[in-house]
């Protein structure tokens, strides 16, 4: 079973959010947003990446926290008070971490672990080690973070150099535990010495505890006059003079403890977050007493006095009970329950961004509808080409939205905000709207003798209105070429007919070009001669008819 498990507490799913999130990601970003492919593919192999490498990181994150502190963890799954403990209350039960001095005395007998009537003290030997143990018990605890870390000092037993030491390197761990952990963990102070010399044997158990604890933060030395308030009405109710050398020594322990310890805690000079003090205590109960020790040397400055000569007490030293009273409380939410709201929270942003998406695509069909709506009710009909261009947007744009309506919506248009049924008929109706222009006249047959006098290829003085209608012709298609034809009837040689037509049919072209403003390699003349009749010319009736200039539009190759 995995060290991480005896305390069978559930677990927050870190991996499976994680997971979630990116394949959500990457969903959202292929199958909604307005994004290239090319752009769309990239943003979801990266998110994907992204949430492969966090759950790498938390899983070889967990893996060291948990083999860094396999002993502790040990210790907690096989302690027989914490088994004796409902579930649930081990959760709640305040876990303090107890680091810095003495703690061999504290923590007798080798032992890593005490259960106390108020909380689970444990025991950190390596302040460089804090917030991996922090984090294995935060897992431990069914992501539950320490509520607590006890900063244990003996003034007797430092230098001035090694106290200011002590105290940056505990400082430096709290301040890297709480930023591993994404959230504040409160700190104490607790202050084990010697102040007055035991008569008879009492045992460390009798050492009575002066201290304060807030939930809020500690910011002034005036928070502890009521500790000091505490030892004199100890000392009125305890007669002799002990509990007054106590009481005084007290006061003065106090002032040090502000003045000195919590000043480098607090060092805004630092690089490390300022220690959250929200309690500190101090018992009659430690080390030897050592002349050479910061505190003597302040005792001293106030006294003028020697230090007495203090015998060590004896182990185990008591724990600072009394700091956990006013321990922050924290409201205690299942791991699972917090995992499925922010599952929910995550899926509510997935869903806001799909919409968002969804907003944006459809804006684009909107626009793109409404600007080849307005691009074909712009073209003259005279523009038919242009015209039908158009109406082959319109009817693209028609039977895509006819297709939503038959088999469904695509998901990136989905998410309620679709609305292309509106559009549908506006659509219809200028679909239906078109008109193609009336087809242009096969050919328009010109009366020789009413263009030209007889065997002359000169247009007469006022012939040129008989040229009208195919000019109109021509000017309503633009772009077309036009083919001159000149006929004539069987009188006189073939050879003399075949160049009157010719002749006949580039004197109307000359017209035509030079009314119609048209170029000249719009234009093809043609002349037939006596060649291709419509008529008999036996009869002075079939002869006229014979006698004639046809104009003809040439359909282009695309049969226009």
């Amino acid at each position: 079973m995995s060290l991480l498990s005896t305390g069978r507490f559930a677990r927050y799913p870190f991996c499976t959010l994680v997971a979630l999130a990116a394949l959500l990601a990457a969903s959202v970003v292929l199958a909604v947003l307005p994004l290239s492919r090319g752009v769309a593919w990239s943003l979801a192999i990266a998110a994907c990446a992204t949430g492969a490498a966090l759950v790498a990181w938390h899983t070889l994150r967990m893996r060291r926290a948990q083999e860094q502190n396999a002993a502790t963890l040990s210790a907690l799954g096989r302690s027989t008070a914490l088994s004796n403990l409902p579930i649930e209350l081990r959760a709640r039960m305040p876990l303090v971490i107890v680091l810095g001095d003495a703690l061999e005395r504290i923590f007798a007998n080798g032992r890593n672990l005490h259960v106390g009537a108020g909380a689970i003290w444990l025991r950190a030997d390596r302040p460089q080690k804090l917030a991996e143990l922090a984090l294995a018990l935060k897992a431990w605890r069914g992501d539950r973070s320490p509520d607590g870390v006890v900063l244990t000092l003996t003034p007797d037993a430092h230098t001035h150099e090694s106290l200011t030491q002590t105290l940056r390197v505990h400082r430096q761990a709290l301040s890297d535990t709480a930023r591993l952990l994404s959230t504040a963990v409160p700190g104490y102070v607790a202050v084990y010495q010697r102040l007055t010399q035991d008569s008879g044997s009492p045992t460390p158990a009798d050492a009575q505890w002066f201290g304060l604890s807030s939930s809020a933060m500690l910011r002034d030395a005036r928070s502890f006059d009521a500790v000091m308030q505490a030892a004199d009405d100890t000392a009125r109710e305890q007669a002799g003079e002990r509990p007054e050398r106590r009481a005084a020594g007290l006061a003065a322990l106090i002032g040090w403890t502000w003045q000195v310890v919590n000043d480098a805690l607090q060092d805004r000079r630092q690089p490390s977050s300022p220690w959250p003090l929200h309690g500190a205590a101090w018992t009659d109960c430690g080390p030897a007493a050592n002349a050479a020790s910061p505190w003597q040397a302040h005792l001293r400055s106030l006294t003028r006095l020697s230090a007495l000569p203090l015998a060590e007490s004896p182990a185990p030293w008591p724990l600072p009970e009394l700091l956990v009273d006013a321990c922050p409380k924290r409201a205690y939410v299942s791991p699972l329950l917090r995992g499925f709201a922010h599952a929910i929270a995550i899926l509510a942003c997935a869903g806001a961004l799909a919409s968002w998406g969804a907003a944006k695509n459809n804006q684009t069909l909107m626009t793109q509808v409404d600007e080849d709506l307005a691009r074909f009710a712009s073209l003259p009909a005279d523009h038919d080409a242009a015209r039908r261009s158009a109406l082959a947007a319109l009817t693209a744009d028609r039977d895509r939205l006819d297709r939503y309506e038959r088999t469904g919506v695509p998901l990136r248009l989905s998410f309620g905000m679709y609305h292309g049924a509106a559009l549908l008929p506006p659509l219809n109706r200028a679909i239906a709207s078109y008109q193609p222009p009336p087809p242009p006249p096969a050919i328009i047959t010109l009366d020789s003798m009413s263009l030209f006098d007889s065997g002359r290829a000169q247009l007469k003085p006022g012939s040129t209105r008989a040229l009208v209608g195919a000019l109109e012709m021509i000017k309503a298609h633009p772009g077309k070429r036009i083919l001159v034809a000149g006929h004539t009837d069987n009188v006189g040689d073939s050879a003399g007919n075949q160049r009157l037509s010719v002749a006949r049919a580039g004197a109307v072209r000359d017209w035509l070009m030079e009314a119609a403003a048209t170029p000249e390699s719009a234009f093809a003349i043609q002349g037939y001669g006596d060649t291709r009749p419509i008529a008999g010319n036996d009869t002075a009736d079939g002869r006229a008819r014979n006698r004639r200039v046809e104009i003809t539009l040439v359909p282009d190759d695309s049969g226009n």
